[in-house]
C-alpha cells in the first residue's frame, strides 16, 4: 500500500493513455472521458489470441521447478524424525516463522473473497476478517510463548498435557479427526474452489492438449471430480500435485522454505496488480470519481470503513459489525493459536521468537496486505458495475453471476505481459502455501494424535515419517472430494466459522482458568457442530452472521454448564501443568495474586496493541482515500500507542 500511495502522490497514477473511443450505454459512467475506460475494455476483448506470453510461461514454470526442488533438497533432512518432519526441529527465528504464518493465511481465496465482500458490503465488509486481529493479538500477548514452552508436536497433543483421563483421550482423538478430516478438508476445499476461479480465464487445455486428447480425457473423467469444469479441474490438480510432492518430501521445512518466496510473491503481486488496476481507471481520483458517478448517493457507504445504520443497499450493517467485533474473534477454532498457527509457533527457537513471530504476523497480515486487495476490489466495482457487469462480453456475464471472479478477470484485462505472469504466479504461490500447510498440518494430527497415540505408539522414526507422507496424500484426496461439492467461497467461510465456534472460548479458558476440563471442550465442539448443521439447514435465507451468533451463544452456554457439572482436573495434573508453563490468570492456589496481576498487565498491552494496529490500518486507508489530514492523525496515534506497547512489553514479566 505504501507503493500505491507513492505511485499516486508522485503523479504516476494519472491513468493510462486512452483510445479515443466512445461507447454509449445506459450506465451514467458512459459519459465524457470516463467512457474511454469502457472503450478500451472492448478493444481488449477484440484482440483475442493467447492469454499468456512466453515470459508469463517462463515465470510459471520457474516457480513450479523451485517448489519441486525445495521438496527434493529437504527430503533427507525431513525424513530424520517426526520432530524434523512436522516442527522443523524447533530451530526457526521469529521472522521466518512469522512470515510463514502470513504466507499460510494469504490463500488464493482471500483476494476473491475480499472482492466479493467489497461488492456486497463495501469496504466495511472486511470487518469479517479485520476483527480477527483482536484474537490474533491475544495469541501474541498471551499464548505464543506458552505454545513454544509446551514442546508438543501438535496443539491436539496439548490436550493431554492440560487434562487427563478418559475425557482427555476422547478429546484428543475427536479433535484430531474433527480438525484433520472435517475442518481441514473444508478449508482446502474453498482454496481449491478459489484456484479454479483464478485459473478459469487463463488456461485452456482444449488448446494446449489438442481437441482430440482433451475430448478423450473428458469422456473418461468422473463427474463427481469436477471443479467448475474439466479445464479448471485439470489446472488445479496439476498445481496440487506439485504441492503434494514437495510437502510430502520436504515436510514442514519444505513448506516453510517455500513460504518465504510465496510471501514475497503474494505481497508483490497484489501491489503490482493494484497499481495497474488503479491506473486503468485514472488513478485514485479517477477511482473515487467513477464510484460517485456509478453509485450516486451510495459511494460514501461503499468506501467507508465503518458500519451503516439503516437499510442502505451498500455498506456493513451495524448489527453485523457488532457480531464481528464482539463475538467472532473469540469463537474461532484458532482463538488461542490452535491449528496451523500453533504448528508454526512450535518451530520457534525460543519462546521470545514465538512472540515476535506472532507480532510480525499481525503487522504483515493486516497492515501490509489489506489495501492492495481492497483497492482492487473497488476497481472491480467500476470496471464491472453491480447492475451492468454483463455489458462486457464474455467476462461480464460471468462476473454478473459471481462477483468473486471479478478479481482474476480484471487481471486478464489490465495486466501486460510479464506482470500478468507475475501476479498469476503470486496467486499460484498463495494457493500452494495454504494447501501445503493444511495437508502437512492435517497429516500431523493423523500421525501424532491418532496413529502414534492409539494405534502404534512404539513405531520408529522411519515408520512414522512414512506414515506422515502417506497421511499427506490421504489429506489431499479428501480435500479434492470436498472441493468438488462446494459452491460459494464466502458462504463456506461463514459456515466454517459457525461450525468451529464451539472451540473458541473453551480453548482460551484452559490457559487462564484452572476449572475447565476435557468435557468443556468436547461439549462446546459438539454443540456448535450440531447447531450449525441444524440452523443452516432450517434457516438457509437468514444472514449467516446471525446464525453464527446463535451457534456461538448456544455452544458457550452448554460448555460452561458442563464445566460445572463435571469434575475438575486432578490436582497432580494441574501441578505439573503450572510447573511447566507458569500460566497467568485465575489459577486459585496454583497462581494466586501474582498470576492475576500478570494477566491484568497483559490485558493492558493487548488493548493498546489493538488500538495501535487499527490506527495504522485506517491511517493508511484514509491516506489512500486522499484524506491526508485524517490519515495522518490516525498514524500519529498508531505510533504513540505502539511505542507504549513496546515499553510495557519489556516489563510484562516483571509484574509480581
Amino acid at each position: 500500500m505504501f507503493a500505491i500511495a507513492a505511485y499516486h502522490l508522485f503523479g504516476l497514477g494519472a491513468g493510462i493513455k486512452r483510445n479515443q473511443i466512445r461507447r454509449k450505454g445506459k450506465n451514467p459512467c458512459f459519459q465524457g472521458k470516463s467512457a474511454d475506460l469502457y472503450g478500451e475494455f472492448s478493444l481488449l476483448r477484440e484482440k483475442g489470441g493467447p492469454i499468456f506470453s512466453p515470459i508469463d510461461w517462463y515465470l510459471i514454470l520457474a516457480y513450479i521447478i523451485f517448489a519441486f526442488s525445495a521438496g527434493l533438497l529437504l527430503s533427507s533432512k525431513a525424513g530424520e524424525s517426526l520432530s524434523s518432519y512436522f516442527v522443523a526441529d524447533r530451530k526457526l527465528p521469529w521472522w521466518w516463522l512469522g512470515t510463514s504464518m502470513v504466507a499460510t493465511t494469504f490463500a488464493a481465496d482471500t483476494p476473491l473473497v475480499i472482492t466479493g465482500m467489497v461488492a456486497m458490503d463495501g469496504v466495511g465488509g472486511n470487518w469479517l476478517w479485520w476483527s480477527w486481529a483482536i484474537g490474533y493479538l491475544i495469541i501474541t500477548v498471551f499464548f505464543a510463548a506458552s505454545w513454544r514452552k509446551a514442546e508438543v508436536l501438535t496443539d491436539v497433543e496439548f490436550v493431554e498435557l492440560r487434562y487427563s483421563g478418559t475425557g482427555a483421550a476422547i478429546l484428543r482423538a475427536s479433535k484430531a479427526f474433527f480438525l484433520s478430516i472435517l475442518f481441514n478438508s473444508i478449508i482446502l476445499g474453498w482454496v481449491f474452489k478459489a484456484m479454479s476461479k483464478i485459473t478459469a480465464p487463463f488456461l485452456d487445455w482444449n488448446v494446449l492438449l489438442g481437441a482430440e486428447v482433451f475430448g478423450s480425457i473428458s469422456e473418461a473423467w468422473p463427474n463427481f471430480l469436477i471443479l467448475g469444469d474439466l479445464n479448471t479441474t485439470l489446472t488445479v490438480l496439476i498445481l496440487f500435485s506439485v504441492v503434494v510432492f514437495y510437502s510430502s518430501m520436504g515436510g514442514i521445512q519444505g513448506v516453510i522454505l517455500t513460504d518465504l518466496f510465496q510471501f514475497a510473491l503474494g505481497i508483490g503481486g497484489a501491489i503490482v496488480f493494484a497499481i495497474f488496476a488503479i491506473q486503468y481507471v485514472g488513478g485514485l481520483e479517477g477511482l473515487y470519481s467513477k464510484l460517485e458517478i456509478l453509485y450516486p448517493g451510495k459511494s460514501e457507504s461503499i468506501v467507508s470503513f465503518w458500519p451503516r445504520i439503516g437499510e442502505e443497499e451498500h455498506g456493513l450493517p451495524l448489527q453485523v459489525f457488532l457480531i464481528f467485533i464482539g463475538v467472532q474473534w473469540w469463537i474461532q477454532y484458532h482463538s488461542d493459536g490452535s491449528g496451523y498457527l500453533a504448528q508454526r509457533l512450535h518451530t520457534a527457537k525460543t519462546p521470545k521468537d514465538a512472540e515476535l513471530g506472532s507480532l510480525w504476523f499481525n503487522i504483515a497480515n493486516f497492515i501490509l496486505r489489506t489495501w492492495p486487495w481492497v483497492l482492487t476490489g473497488l476497481v472491480c466495482l467500476v470496471v464491472f458495475p453491480l447492475q451492468d457487469a454483463d455489458l462486457f462480453q464474455p467476462e461480464g456475464v460471468v462476473v454478473q453471476s459471481d462477483r468473486e471472479i471479478a478479481y482474476p478477470v480484471l487481471m486478464k484485462i489490465v495486466l501486460p505481459a510479464g506482470c500478468l505472469g507475475l501476479v498469476f504466479v503470486s496467486l499460484m504461490a498463495a494457493f500452494m502455501s495454504t494447501a501445503d500447510t493444511h495437508i502437512n498440518w492435517g497429516a500431523s494430527y493423523l500421525v501424532n494424535d491418532l496413529y502414534l497415540r492409539f494405534l502404534k505408539p512404539n513405531a520408529g522414526n522411519k515408520e512414522t515419517v512414512i506414515a506422515g507422507r502417506i497421511a499427506v496424500v490421504l489429506m489431499a484426496g479428501i480435500a479434492i472430494l470436498v472441493a468438488t461439492q462446494m459452491n460459494s467461497i464466502a458462504s463456506a467461510w461463514k459456515f466454517f466459522l459457525a461450525m468451529a465456534s464451539g472451540l473458541g472460548l473453551p480453548q482460551i479458558l484452559r490457559w487462564i482458568w484452572w476449572r475447565p476440563n476435557a468435557w468443556t471442550e468436547l461439549s462446546g465442539m459438539g454443540t456448535a457442530l450440531v447447531l450449525s448443521l441444524i440452523l443452516y439447514k432450517v434457516y438457509p435465507d437468514v444472514n449467516a452472521d446471525y446464525l453464527l451468533f446463535f451457534t456461538a451463544l448456544g455452544s458457550v452456554i452448554v460448555s460452561i454448564l458442563v464445566t460445572f457439572l463435571t469434575a475438575p482436573v486432578p490436582d497432580q495434573v494441574l501441578d505439573a501443568f503450572v510447573a511447566k508453563l507458569h500460566p497467568f490468570g485465575f489459577w486459585g492456589k496454583w497462581g494466586g495474586v501474582s498470576a492475576r496481576k500478570k494477566f491484568y498487565s497483559r490485558i493492558r498491552i493487548w488493548l493498546l496493541a489493538i488500538f495501535s494496529l487499527y490506527a495504522w490500518l485506517f491511517g493508511i486507508g484514509y491516506i489512500l482515500q486522499l484524506k491526508y489530514s485524517l490519515g495522518g492523525i490516525f498514524l500519529i496515534f498508531g505510533v504513540i500507542s505502539g511505542l507504549i506497547v513496546l515499553k510495557l512489553w519489556g516489563k510484562k514479566d516483571s509484574v509480581s
